[in-house]
C-alpha cells in the first residue's frame, strides 16, 4: 500500500508517516509540499492507494485545491486532511467524492481509527452537531 501526503506543514510531514504506519502497518508513504509536486509525482508513478490532501496549500484556496486534484486525478481516492472544519466545506468535499475528511484537530487515536476504516474501503467524516 502507498499513501501520498500533500501538505505544506512540516509537522504533518513528520507526524503523519509514523501514524499511518501505526494504523496500516508497513506501507510506503510519499510526502510532497504542494499541488504541483503532487501532480509531478502522480504523472510519473503508479497511483497511490489514497492521497491525504490539505485544503490550505500555498497558492490555492480551500475547495479549489480539491477540485484541481480531483479534475486531474479522478482515479486517486482522496482523504482531506484540513484545519477547515466548517460543516458546509465537509459536505461539499463529500459531494466531490472524497472518501474521508480528517480535521487536523482529531487526536492521534481518532486518526488511526479513521485511517484503518478508510484503508479497508470505508469512509470517515466528522460527526455533525445535532440540531435541537
Amino acid at each position: 500500500m502507498e499513501v501520498l501526503i500533500v501538505d505544506d506543514d512540516p509537522l504533518i510531514h513528520e507526524m503523519m508517516p509514523p501514524l499511518l504506519r501505526k494504523a496500516l502497518g508497513e506501507i510506503s508513504v510519499v510526502v510532497v509540499k504542494d499541488l504541483e509536486s503532487a501532480f509531478q509525482r502522480l504523472a510519473h508513478h503508479k497511483a497511490p492507494d489514497f492521497a491525504l490532501l490539505d485544503l490550505g496549500l500555498p497558492g490555492h484556496a480551500g475547495l479549489d485545491t480539491l477540485r484541481r486534484f480531483r479534475w486531474k486525478f479522478t482515479n486517486v481516492p482522496v482523504v482531506v486532511l484540513s484545519a477547515i472544519e466548517d460543516p458546509a466545506t465537509v459536505r461539499v468535499a463529500r459531494s466531490m467524492g472524497v472518501v474521508g475528511y480528517l480535521p487536523k484537530t482529531l487526536t492521534p487515536e481518532q486518526r488511526i481509527q479513521a485511517l484503518k476504516l478508510i484503508a479497508i474501503g470505508g469512509s470517515f467524516f466528522p460527526e455533525q452537531p445535532q440540531k435541537n
